[in-house]
């Protein structure tokens, strides 16, 4: 606006500017897709009790959430590693919940200490290099820690 503007008509080019602008900003959020929540579960303890606590867990967050809004990821080393053999007493329950999207995870350092290999273990789940490791690098990327 220069000198010659008159003042009424210079704010209602600065309403409309910010409104353009406010609009702009809502257009490119609302193209962003959603984010999801991404929660990640450790079970280091061989307590069946705490097995059906995280599946539990896991099966409220989906139930409260939407199964497709959040990615569920528990993560077994230590003692709780027998969580994922394949005499489980939870086995059927993992089960259920690979096909509703949840995602287990073998630490493999636990496996070669206690001489377990993959078929020793449930299928569909997944394998890490170390248990603790990947609890530490998913909290590094944002994902939401839980301990049953």
């Amino acid at each position: 606006m220069d000198a010659k503007t008159p003042p009424r008509r210079a704010a209602m080019t600065a309403i409309a500017t910010g409104l353009a602008a406010g609009a702009l900003a809502a257009t490119a959020r609302a193209a962003e897709p959603a984010k999801r929540d991404r929660v990640v579960m450790q079970v280091s303890q061989a307590d069946k009790a705490r097995w059906e606590l995280a599946l539990n867990n896991a099966e409220n967050l989906q139930e409260a959430l939407g199964a497709n809004n959040v990615d569920i990821e528990i993560v077994a080393y230590g003692p709780g590693i027998k969580m994922l053999e394949l005499d489980s007493t939870s086995g059927n329950r993992i089960a259920d919940a690979i096909k509703r999207g949840v995602k287990f995870e073998a630490c493999q350092t636990t496996m070669r200490k206690l001489k377990l290999t993959k078929d020793s273990m449930l299928d569909n789940i997944g394998y890490v290099p170390g248990g603790v490791v990947e609890l530490m690098r998913r909290q590094q990327e944002g994902w939401a820690y839980i301990k049953p």
